[in-house]
């Protein structure tokens, strides 16, 4: 009986340790999973996209509350030629790059949660075409 008294605590010991290497390893990759600076060392075009993006929205947003405002200094007239004026051409050049922007940004973060998070990529398929039912104009 002392054997397998032995036996049986032996066994607990040797499980308590593995429980215990096991759960400084599940601690270990938690805290490399929520490390932004290794993640900015990995992949710092997708900070940076990201930071890129929020100034943009930022600024449009800034921009918009000062629309009503009157400006003061030099007039500005505008050139017109075939297809608009300068600045109207400039304003669709800057939407333009903004949406491209935006875009880019948003396909390489999605991508990252997707390498990040385990079966990310299903659920955000099947919430795409959730909204695709919902709002049939959506692309």
């Amino acid at each position: 009986m002392d054997e397998t008294t032995d036996q049986i605590e032996a066994h607990i010991d040797r499980t308590r340790e593995r429980l215990g290497s096991n759960l400084r390893e599940l601690e270990d990759k938690v805290e490399a999973a929520t490390d932004w600076r290794e993640h900015f060392r990995e992949r710092p075009h997708v900070f940076l996209g990201a930071v890129f993006i929020g100034g943009l929205v930022l600024a449009s947003a800034l921009k918009s509350k000062s629309a009503g405002r009157p400006r003061s200094g030099v007039a500005v007239n505008p050139v017109v030629g075939g297809h608009g004026s300068v600045q109207a051409q400039a304003r669709e050049l800057w939407n333009n790059i903004q949406a491209a922007l935006v875009g880019v940004a948003t396909a390489q973060i999605k991508d990252y949660i997707g390498d990040l998070v385990p079966g990310f990529d299903d659920h955000y398929r099947r919430a795409e075409q959730r909204a695709a039912a919902v709002d049939p104009s959506r692309p």
